[in-house]
């Protein structure tokens, strides 16, 4: 034995195989590195490893067979006695140490690759809220990836996406297909990654991806459906068209009813074929192109006051242009809540029941405009304390969500109001069917774990609070100080009291922490000069401080109705401030002809309690 590896070394086939690891491995890297920038296909690196594989034996054969020499490569002569073992040389050391390095490296790979030890986790854009389980990938599922813009300028995004959008909106109606939401789809904006990893994120088997390119008084389409498992473009095409607003609607239309063709194998044979159209919404290819720069804005919720302006500029194009109206109405009741603004609450709640009115006198099915009205309604009650018509409002939410199933902002109000009457086993479906629509829709993820809290299911709440933060959708201005003392969170909780819209500078913020752990002890003078502090900064009213303070000294202010089912605000529960805010707001009439939530009752004919 020990000859045969004195002669395996005589012969350098030790060497040779230690070059051929490090080299096969660096060219197993540069396959893996250009590989979709070159736009080699997935299974190349598969074809590489056999072939890289294969070859082995053939050059550890060639290196025991034949040596090289100054005169070329000749057949390796034999020796009498190998001479034992030889001290090892330079070269040797190096090929040790490329060999452990390699080795070492790809075990790390190994490891973190996806099903490794050390990654269990999906891509980046995973959902971060805790879902119904997901089912296996449908053959009619698809996602519609963000177009790309190849305008001269490169200052067409807003354009291109919302060509995409459009099309997006058309297949959701369609009966059969399993379509990705925007809000998933579009953070692939700009990513590497490729077309089946993309899908696979997504969980859908088609994806249809495209550009467009605006230039002068002409647009260029291109759009392309791919079947990810194996990279196979279905359908392609290229649309060039006259930069008019019934040319792009066409052009959608064409894409939509192509997709939708190329799809029907997958869907019920039995049913009838669908019907695509895309309606066109004006005439006016300008006021579109500012309706569609406006609605980008205002569905990332920034540049609210911009997204007003656009708007009014397309409404004087096309006084007609009824989604204008309706999303100007939206952008309008919600400019506070997103942006500084010198306008009162209630100045922009009229002039967003204007616009939403405008909106619904030309197209009576606006589902936005619908929702819209319905949510001025239900703020207006939690605002100024008037009373409310819930049963109205609801009936307003349930008539958008009928016209629009997928419309994020409708589920997420109508969320609400139903966290308003107690009806938490409703606010959370409709919190977890919007995340079913739109995974990264904050305000669904957020609500959907405070209701959950609300529940008292506080483990439950607590994990997904946390997914919620590690996905980056967490919007930073709201924190529930009563759960984050549940799970120990002292740095979180003081951190969150020191914002500058709670109780910053307050020098009582650890007490305040301890006083959480133990609220069924009297802390109302803790409480008392804590408010004393809020108002003396101005911040006695915000909505945070009344969340923190009010567990501590019931009597110190009123509530919005989302925190009235919070455990720790009991006490309050049975404080006669909730008791006239029920009266007041209507809840208790509602409650008496629609039924009591499970933490109330009815006391005798003309009284209630509350848990």
């Amino acid at each position: 034995m020990l000859g045969l590896i004195a002669e395996l070394r005589r012969r350098s086939v030790f060497r040779v195989a230690a070059a051929y690891l490090v080299v096969a491995w660096l060219i197993m890297q540069v396959v893996a590195t250009i590989g979709t920038a070159a736009g080699l296909p997935d299974w190349a690196d598969s074809l590489a490893l056999v072939i890289l594989v294969a070859g082995f034996p053939v050059v550890a054969f060639i290196a025991w067979a034949f040596e090289l020499t100054p005169d070329g490569m000749k057949k390796t002569g034999a020796v009498d006695d190998p001479g034992g073992f030889k001290p090892l040389g330079p070269g040797d050391y190096v090929l040790i140490a490329a060999v452990l390095v390699v080795l070492g490296i790809g075990g790390a790979q190994l490891l973190t690759a996806p099903g490794g030890a050390a990654n269990n986790a999906g891509p980046e854009m995973a959902i971060a809220a805790p879902l119904p389980d997901t089912p296996e990938v449908s053959d009619s599922s698809i996602a519609v990836l963000p177009f790309a813009d190849l305008s001269p300028d490169g200052d067409q995004q807003y354009f291109s996406d919302g060509i995409a959008e459009e099309i997006l909106n058309v297949l959701v109606r369609i009966d059969g297909l399993d379509v990705a939401s925007r809000t998933s789809a579009f953070q692939y904006r700009g990513e590497t990654y490729s077309i089946p990893q993309i899908a696979e994120g997504l969980g859908v088997r088609h994806v249809l991806e495209g550009s467009v390119r605006r230039d002068g008084e002409t647009v260029r389409i291109t759009a392309q459906l791919i079947d990810a498992p194996d990279d196979r473009h279905l359908w392609s095409q290229t649309y060039d068209r006259p930069l008019t607003a019934g040319a792009i609607f066409a052009v959608q239309d064409e894409i939509a009813t192509a997709i939708v063709a190329a799809l029907r194998e997958f869907l019920d044979e039995t049913a009838p074929a669908p019907v695509v159209t895309v309606a066109a919404v004006t005439d006016d290819v300008d006021a579109y192109s500012l309706y569609l720069e406006a609605r980008a804005l205002y569905l990332g919720r920034r540049e609210l006051d911009r997204a007003m302006e656009l708007l009014d500029q397309a409404i004087a194009r096309d006084p007609d242009f009824a989604q204008a109206h309706a999303v100007r109405a939206a952008a309008t009741l919600l400019l506070d809540e997103f942006m500084e603004t010198d306008h009162t609450w209630e100045a922009l709640n009229d002039e967003a029941g204007r616009f939403a009115r405008n909106a619904l006198a030309i197209d009576p099915n606006n589902a936005t405009a619908l929702a819209v009205l319905a949510n001025s309604q239900a703020m207006e009650s939690r605002r100024l304390g008037s009373r409310a018509d819930y049963a109205g409002i609801i009936a307003q939410y349930d008539r958008a969500l009928e016209i629009d199933p997928h419309d994020g902002s409708a589920r997420n109000w109508r969320g609400l109001v139903y966290m308003d009457i107690g009806y938490l086993d409703r606010a959370l479906a409709d919190f977890q069917t919007c995340q079913l629509h739109e995974p990264r829709y904050s305000p669904c993820v957020e609500n959907g774990y405070e209701t959950l809290y609300a529940m008292g299911r506080t483990d439950e709440a607590f994990a997904a609070f946390r997914q919620t933060l590690s996905a980056g959708l967490a919007t930073g201005e709201w924190l529930n100080f009563g759960m984050l003392a549940r799970f120990g969170e002292e740095i979180t909780f003081t951190n969150g009291l020191n914002m500058s819209s709670v109780l910053p500078r307050y020098s009582r913020a650890g007490e305040i922490y301890q006083a959480y752990l133990n609220l069924d002890e009297d802390h109302s003078a803790l409480g008392a000069d804590a408010w004393r502090h809020a108002a003396s900064i101005g911040n006695e009213a915000t909505l945070s401080v009344e969340q923190l303070l009010l567990p501590l000294d019931p009597t110190g202010s009123d509530a919005i109705p989302f925190i009235y089912w919070y455990p720790e605000l009991r006490a309050w529960r049975q404080s006669d401030t909730f008791r006239n805010r029920i009266r007041q707001s209507g809840l208790l009439d509602f409650w008496r002809a629609h039924g009591f939530p499970p933490q109330c009752r009815p006391v005798g004919t003309d009284d209630f309690a509350c848990d």
